[in-house]
């Protein structure tokens, strides 16, 4: 792994050990410069990331939805939704041919993070992307990150 400042390895570090602690090493997989954890059919990411010389931060995240046709009621229903979470917000990634990619996520400034933080993060992330899924796979189709995933193992 290669870290562009010393506030983004201590980011990264302080990440890892508390992820550890909180949910086990077995329970965390290492997914190139991320970390990643399953809650039900939701996945959850998190990287640190350097901001500026000498700061750095923390993103949370989850592919809620993929493979899912964009149209102005989702578009509408993700906006709406976002007015609800306590933390992070929803993110639509458009690809090619009008299918997209509904994401969950929190930033944390990771020099000042503590286990209790993340923790409140990745559980609110998890939670919330894994309920979330099922409730827009119904509505407007793609399917969830596990679906998502099973289908390429195949």
């Amino acid at each position: 792994m290669e870290f562009k400042t010393h506030a983004h390895k201590d980011a990264y570090e302080k990440t890892r050990e508390y992820l550890y602690c909180i949910f086990g090493e077995t329970g965390v997989s290492t997914v190139d410069d991320m970390f990643a954890l399953q809650e039900g059919s939701a996945f959850v990411y998190i990287r640190a990331f350097p901001v500026g010389a000498s700061s750095a931060g923390v993103e949370v995240f989850s592919y809620v939805v993929a493979d899912v046709t964009v149209t102005e009621g989702l578009m509408r229903h993700l906006l709406t939704y976002n007015l609800r979470l306590t933390f992070g917000g929803l993110a639509l990634s458009i690809g090619e041919g009008g299918r997209g990619s509904v994401l969950l996520r929190h930033a944390i400034l990771g020099d000042k993070m503590d286990r209790e933080e993340l923790y409140a993060s990745v559980s609110a992330i998890a939670s919330t992307a894994d309920e979330l899924d099922d409730q827009l796979v119904a509505a407007f189709g793609g399917r969830t990150a596990l679906a998502q995933l099973e289908s390429r193992d195949r």
